[in-house]
């Protein structure tokens, strides 16, 4: 079913021309009438429900977030201990030397809120190798057993570029990479569940489209089979992998790839690290690590060469920043490419600290901030430890960039975070956790109004994907992609957000989920 009417609904349109209606057609899979009806569809009574243009989320991991459900799960254990506790019960079911894969560990929700040492993995006198991926995926934890197999010692794991080992068994950025090559193989159909399942928890939380922010050739494969055997239900905007030359050699030659459920004309990139695991890049140096100003990532050379690449084939950069000189790194190399008076809209990713200076940048050359709301309400309980007070007002700057006429598509990081667009929209409007701590948000001066929250998740979404004229608004012929909810997001008191419900996801004009 893709024509279809819905009636009695408090419809909220991001349509200057027509802000709310209470009816709408879809034919074709194509927004076709506003407060107007085709007798000739199939009707649903909305009963007063609100529907709002299809939920985006511009930074979303599909294969991660299926994957994850495969592991241990890590997030949100509050000591090491009970990490321990939850390997050892996982080992009885794995062969003697079977990798244990786990993910979401965070030691700031420790009592020690300090890095775990050795001698933890190893005192469980089990023979399975250990790789624990940490909950920004910027640093892995490892036993004596995974050292052993890649034939590397902890001092050369230390010495990699862009890479840092601590404790001898934490693993920082770059020097997680020689374990890649022998970490459990992939096969495609493990990729294509791991996609699926993902994209169908996506649409039960109303998300229509995601921005898929790192895509191999596997990937990419996978996700046009499951188009081809029609089995996708949401669409996907595809950042392909920065450090593949062979998959982007073959998408330049073709150009921008474009079907109804599969956009790619994005290129990822990574900078740097993470606040959370010591790797952001910084101007001055950690507040709890003195002698340590965090990563870079890429050298001048070949960041400057991938951006020009993408300039000379049209394609738009992605570039993951989030420590304040990573933003200046990236921002005055993206300057020296694309200059001013640029309809490129390269992004930077995160984009979780900048500078005063930095800020004027990304209006100057149009370069589009993509921001997770829920990272800054995540990381508040640590950051004033972590970079000083003098630093906070450089987190999340939401409203500033608003203020400067700045769009910001939004998204989760999901898995990072639970890929709820409700708990963004919640994080966005209050800077609060789910306890309502603190009582007036984290720097509250950087809070955002209801509308542009809104706006985070659907227009700006669709502007930084270069399709504002077909998706994130409800108009005549824009695509009939819906999420229906059970309240009126823009009005509910901010508490209550949490507690709305997703009635129906549309997308294409078919419903592909209902509550």
């Amino acid at each position: 079913m893709n024509s279809i009417n819905f009636i009695n609904g408090n419809i909220i349109t991001l349509n200057e021309q027509y802000p709310k209606i209470n009816s709408l057609s879809i034919e074709n899979g194509k927004i076709a009438l506003l407060n107007n009806i085709n007798k000739k569809f199939d009707t649903i009574d909305l009963k007063g429900a609100t529907v709002i243009p299809g939920f985006i989320d511009s930074h979303f991991h599909l294969k991660n977030f299926g994957k994850r459900l495969n592991l241990i799960d890590l997030k949100n254990v509050q000591s090491v201990d009970k990490v321990l506790d939850l390997i050892r019960e996982y080992a009885k079911n794995k062969k003697p030397d079977e990798w244990i894969l786990g993910f979401g560990w965070d030691q700031n929700l420790w009592e020690e809120k300090s890095f775990p040492l050795s001698d933890y993995l190893d005192s469980l006198n089990i023979t399975h190798p250990i790789y624990l991926t940490r909950i920004d995926g910027h640093a892995a934890w490892v036993n004596n057993q995974a050292v052993k197999i890649i034939s590397k010692t902890i001092a050369e794991l230390d010495e990699i570029d862009g890479g840092q080992v601590i404790n001898n068994c934490i693993l920082i950025d770059n020097s997680m990479n020689p374990f890649k090559s022998f970490l459990p193989k992939e096969s495609k159909n493990n990729v294509k569940d791991w996609i699926l399942l993902a994209a169908q928890k996506a649409v039960k939380m109303g998300i229509t489209t995601v921005h898929d922010a790192w895509q191999d050739r596997t990937i990419v494969e996978s996700i046009q089979e499951l188009i081809q055997d029609n089995k996708l239900p949401l669409r996907c905007y595809g950042m392909l992998a920065g450090n593949d030359q062979s998959l982007l050699n073959d998408f330049f030659k073709n150009g921008h790839y474009k079907n109804e459920y599969l956009t790619i004309r994005s290129v990822k990139a990574f900078i740097d690290g993470a606040l959370g695991s010591r790797g952001a890049a910084l101007h001055e140096p950690y507040c709890d690590d003195k002698n340590n100003c965090g990563l870079i990532l890429i050298s001048k050379e070949d960041f400057r060469n991938l951006a020009q690449l993408c300039y000379k084939n049209n394609y738009q950069l992605n570039t993951h920043a989030i420590g304040d000189r990573g933003n200046t790194y990236v921002l005055d190399h993206y300057a020296s490419v694309v200059g001013k008076n640029n309809d490129r809209r390269w992004r930077i990713e995160h984009a979780q600290m900048v500078s005063d200076e930095d800020m004027v940048k990304f209006k100057k050359y149009n370069i589009v901030p993509s921001m997770q709301p829920s990272h800054c309400t995540s990381d508040m309980h640590w950051l004033p430890d972590r970079i000083g007070n003098h630093r906070l007002k450089l987190i999340s700057r939401w409203q500033s960039f608003i203020n400067m006429g700045v769009k910001i598509p939004g998204g989760s990081d999901c898995p990072i975070e639970a890929g709820n667009p409700l708990f963004e929209f919640y994080a966005a409007v209050t800077r609060q956790d789910h306890t309502s701590f603190p009582e007036m948000g984290f720097q509250p001066q950087e809070k955002v109004i209801s509308d542009d929250a809104l706006k985070m998740f659907t227009k700006w979404g669709a502007y930084g994907s270069f399709n504002e004229h077909h998706q994130g608004q409800i108009s005549p012929g824009f695509n009939g992609d819906l999420t229906i909810i059970s309240d009126d997001i823009l009005s509910v008191n901010h508490k209550n957000i949490l507690d709305i419900e997703i009635l129906y996801t549309i997308v294409n004009g078919k419903i592909v989920y209902k509550k």
